[in-house]
């Protein structure tokens, strides 16, 4: 791990742990890369709050500082515009007699100890089929923008205004999806379950805290098998299980982990935490749990690849490309023949080109000509080293994959 890489980690355990944050870089090139990759994470006001008071007190660069916090307290103000409009939408869907789920972000904000440095990019609604066009109607009502029709898997409304979005999901997990689409069946009585939640002075919906765990970690996962998963997941994940741990039903939880392959990268997350996040001690049961799989806790390789993935995968087009290879491994169940991975990296099926080319969704048969634009396309933008990185990425995450269990 670079030292600038230590130096966020630790300025955001001080920030997870409320602690003085140690300071061990000294060069100005060393603290840009690290607030480039605290960029890149999503967590700039994280790590800001707890690193820039001891810089300034060592006598830092002023400049960067002012930068930083600038940039740091824009993203915090953006961030209670968005969700101060979410909250009106919110209330509205209500009033229209509407009960849909708020899932991850919002929820797991509520946990840290400040929540408006724990920005989120949008907010996520699971809602009921059937309710969806009292949605839609309601949310149209109050001048947002709708985008996506009702029997889409996932709706999106976007506030002009204040520029917050919200995604309405139909189910959890893109149903028919031959990688994970099966675990929206752990999710059947989401509704049934639901509790509420406090956040800012309003209740809200969300999934029971036994489901609520085990989406987020699936919803990780998720990430992991197509380009990475973010920091800032890790700190969501280890916060809500501080938080409910002691209440949840491990034995349960851990059984359906391992039916979705992900136990060893699920406590490996949490080995995270605890080696570098100041998570010293979880709750008794959790603690137990992770004793059991102590065999299994070797977090090193997965903190260097989540660190070098950005938020969701999203740090460069490479990794991002690489994650064709990936999820035809998972789909395979093992890591399969080189060349053919290769082949349906090149040539992915129908169902993955048709977000970029919607016009596959009508014309199925028109697939050969996607492929052939597609190739076009990037050899226009990608140099062949580009090409080479991302089957280079692809190869090695498919090694984490089989290392973590996640495949055979």
């Amino acid at each position: 791990m670079e030292a600038y890489e230590h130096q966020l980690l630790e300025g955001l355990r001080a920030f997870l742990q409320q602690q003085p944050a140690a300071l061990e870089l000294t060069e100005g090139q060393d603290w840009a890369r690290l607030w480039h990759l605290a960029r890149q994470q999503k967590v700039l006001p994280m790590a800001a709050d707890t690193l820039c008071p001891p810089l300034r007190a060592a006598g830092a660069d002023g400049a960067m500082l002012r930068t930083v916090r600038r940039e740091a307290v824009g993203d915090m103000t953006a961030q209670i515009r968005r969700f101060s409009a979410f909250a009106r939408l919110y209330e509205a869907l209500a009033e229209a007699g509407c009960t849909p789920l708020l899932v991850k972000g919002a929820v797991c904000r509520g946990l840290y100890p400040k929540p408006d440095l724990r920005v989120s990019a949008d907010e996520d609604l699971l809602v009921r089929p059937e309710e969806l066009p009292r949605v839609r109607t309601a949310a149209e009502a109050l001048g947002w923008t709708i985008h996506g029709t009702e029997d889409a898997q996932v709706m999106a409304c976007l506030d002009m205004e204040t520029g917050a979005y919200v995604e309405l999901h139909r189910t959890l997990f893109p149903a028919g999806d031959r990688s994970y689409g099966w675990m929206n069946d752990f999710f059947a009585g989401a509704f049934e379950d639901k509790v509420r939640v406090r956040l800012e002075g309003k209740d809200y919906w969300t999934l029971s805290p036994q489901m609520h765990l085990l989406y987020l970690i699936l919803h990780a996962c998720k990430h992991f098998l197509h380009s990475g998963v973010g920091i800032r997941q890790v700190c969501d994940i280890c916060l809500f299980v501080c938080a409910w741990g002691e209440t949840l039903d491990w034995a349960a939880l851990s059984a359906q982990l391992r039916r979705a392959r992900a136990e060893v990268f699920a406590a490996n997350l949490l080995d995270i935490g605890r080696r570098f996040l100041g998570f010293d001690r979880y709750p008794p049961r959790v603690e137990r749990w992770l004793a059991d799989c102590a065999s299994k806790l070797d977090c090193d390789a997965l903190l260097e690849d989540l660190l070098a993935a950005g938020i969701y995968g999203g740090s460069s087009e490479e990794r991002l490309h690489s994650s064709l290879i990936t999820l035809n491994a998972v789909a395979d169940g093992s890591d399969g023949h080189g060349i053919w991975r290769v082949v349906r990296t090149v040539f992915p099926a129908r169902r993955a080109l048709e977000g970029k080319y919607s016009y596959l969704r009508e014309r199925p048969w028109l697939l050969p000509a996607a492929w052939a634009q597609r190739l076009v396309t990037y050899r226009a933008q990608k140099s062949g080293a580009s090409a080479r990185e991302s089957l280079e990425i692809g190869a090695r995450r498919v090694q984490l994959l089989k290392k973590y269990g996640m495949i055979g």
